[in-house]
């Protein structure tokens, strides 16, 4: 027999010779000796009732010890022992300062734990402040996770200044260690075009990934680009097999992309019940769009009885949730009256909660109550400038509405408030086209404001008709 194979079977033969009794208390010599790893692993035996009985008390025992000793991964264990109370008194306060020790070691697991329980201020006081600083640590310490949470601060502009070009910098570090949270978020700023170049194809490879690492919310985004055909060929179909692979999977959006698709008869028969149905779900999940969508059905009685009061409940909900259209439709019927009773005041309030989510509308409607003085108080001021963002926005009425209020209180006619119009009617506003009409007919060429008097007068404007008839003679 050759030696070396001699010598294997001598080390085999005293290996299985050695019972789990005599494997425990040479650990455990080597443990109290000041071995930190032989501590660990009788921690894992008394854990997992291996050779020995169960014992969660004694497994925390050894940990501890094997932390006392300077191990840093036994200290994380410990920490996380003290949190949960797991073979031991819970005691948060141990557990953060163990957080604390293993994060100054560079553990970038121990940052992250404190960070998120500072943030979350359930288990100690929130210090958002102090939390992001741990954040960045971690992150700088390829904890990916991390990563993706300091980017949900800047995006959040708290606690420090807003940064989308900072969050989607923090996504892209957090997705590139496959932190699939951050691949969707990453994902949804390319859709958007927020703090990146709105890029479709590059949410379209972002979405994938996370929808395919298990992340059934961005499905519903892969979902959507499908719908719309955004970055990727349009395909109903494949969007509806998207979509349900999130609904089912919890991610609500995937039920307001059934809904959608339900009540469009998109890649499936359409259904206005089964419509109304996943809206419901997708409302109930928090997505104001659904909210919003199913109060539309209920308002007109498709899928579901009518019921006004009803859908006035979930227009408000809409708004709430984040959805600007449900606050906008909400305070008009406010500013109505009928559905509901009428409130000046609460419309206004509608329509600026809209425009402060980037609600072109929203903005439009309350400029209008504010140059009017509609209960509220008059603001000239606000009302420019609002009609100035919703005119640049493409909204033609109010770069006319914008002209007249510039106009109030002057004797001539600016160069500004002549582009105004002059917008306003290449976006098809009659009175628009009229009053440049007029300017040019001031200015005396005839001949240049006919074709504005003819437009005007096609869009319904008579004393135009009127003047088109004159120079025509």
């Amino acid at each position: 027999m050759p030696a070396r194979i001699a010598v294997v079977l001598l080390i085999a033969s005293a290996v299985a010779a050695q019972t789990p009794e005599d494997e425990r208390k040479a650990l455990e010599k080597s443990c109290k000796d000041g071995q930190a790893p032989d501590c660990v692993r009788l921690a894992e035996m008394y854990a997992e009732g291996q050779g020995v009985k169960r014992d969660a008390e004694k497994s925390t025992d050894y940990i501890e010890k094997a932390c006392d000793l300077g191990l840093a991964p036994a200290c994380l264990e410990m920490a996380h022992r003290y949190r949960a109370g797991q073979g031991t008194k819970p005691d948060i306060e141990k557990a953060a300062a163990l957080y604390q020790q293993v994060c100054t070691w560079d553990v970038a697991a121990g940052c992250a734990e404190l960070a998120q329980m500072l943030e979350a201020g359930e288990e100690l006081d929130r210090h958002l402040g102090r939390a992001a600083e741990l954040y960045d640590r971690a992150c700088q310490g390829g904890f990916a996770t991390s990563c993706g949470r300091l980017g949900l601060m800047y995006l959040s502009g708290s606690p420090m200044a807003k940064d989308d070009g900072r969050a989607a910098a923090l996504f892209e570090q957090g997705c590139d260690g496959d932190d699939l949270a951050s691949c969707h978020l990453l994902a949804e700023m390319y859709v958007d075009g927020r703090g990146v170049e709105r890029d479709p194809a590059r949410a379209v490879t972002l979405a994938r990934k996370a929808c395919d690492g298990g992340r059934t919310a961005a499905c519903a985004t892969l979902g959507a680009a499908f719908q719309r055909g955004d970055g990727v060929a349009q395909d109903a179909v494949q969007a509806r097999g998207l979509f349900a692979q999130a609904c089912d999977g919890g991610a609500p959006r995937g039920c307001l992309g059934l809904g959608e698709l339900h009540r469009d008869g998109a890649g499936v028969t359409r259904d206005l019940s089964k419509a109304a149905g996943f809206l419901r779900q997708a409302c109930d999940g928090e997505v104001g769009q659904g909210c919003y969508e199913l109060a539309v059905l209920m308002s007109r009685g498709q899928g579901v009885p009518r019921d006004l009061s009803q859908a006035v409940t979930l227009l408000r909900k809409g708004c709430t949730e984040g959805d600007p259209r449900g606050c906008v439709t909400l305070g008009a019927l406010f500013h109505k009256g009928g559905a509901v009773r009428q409130d000046l005041n609460q419309a206004a309030a509608l329509f600026r909660e809209a425009c402060e989510a980037d609600s072109v509308p929203g903005c439009s409607r309350l400029a209008a109550m504010l140059d009017s003085g509609d209960v509220i108080g008059q603001d000239l001021d606000e009302a420019k400038a609002l009609y100035a963002r919703t005119c640049d926005s493409g909204i033609a009425p109010d770069c006319y509405r914008l002209a007249r209020l510039l106009e109030r209180g002057t004797a001539t006619r600016t160069r500004q408030v002549f582009t105004l119009f002059s917008r306003a009617c290449q976006g098809d506003v009659a009175a628009a086209c009229h009053e440049v009409g007029l300017a040019w007919e001031a200015a005396r060429d005839p001949m240049k404001a006919l074709p504005f008097y003819q437009k005007a007068c096609a869009g319904g404007h008579k004393p135009a008709c009127t003047r088109v008839r004159r120079l025509e003679q």
